[in-house]
């Protein structure tokens, strides 16, 4: 980046692991991260110590998520068959997905 800091992505739809999820970011910062592993949790540093704190979510967020226990597969083939029935915009539009793809460098062949 311009300011000399860094990023790495790093992605996959195969990965020997003994963790399982779906979904699931790491975000490392120099200030703070972010995690997914009980809920969304931040942690870092304040004042010398240590913190960690699960922010609220109670006003729902991501519309495409509700908490149900309709799988992420199963609910955004649902939503993607209800846009197409009803002519409504989807919650990720193609351009969308184009981006995150070109970003992860699937779209050159660079991918995992």
């Amino acid at each position: 980046m311009e300011n000399g800091a860094t990023i790495i992505l790093e992605s996959s739809w195969a990965l020997n692991t003994l963790q399982t999820g779906e979904a699931r970011t790491t975000l490392c910062g120099t200030k703070a991260g972010a995690d997914m592993m009980d809920g969304l949790r931040i942690n870092g540093v304040e004042f010398g110590r240590l913190y960690t704190t699960t922010p609220s979510l109670d006003a729902k967020g991501v519309d495409f998520y509700d908490g149900s226990e309709e799988s992420a597969a199963d609910m955004e083939a649902r939503l993607w068959i209800e846009c197409i029935l009803n002519d409504t915009e989807p919650v990720v539009k193609p351009e969308q997905a184009l981006i995150v793809t070109e970003i992860l460098g699937l779209s050159r062949g660079r991918g995992c």
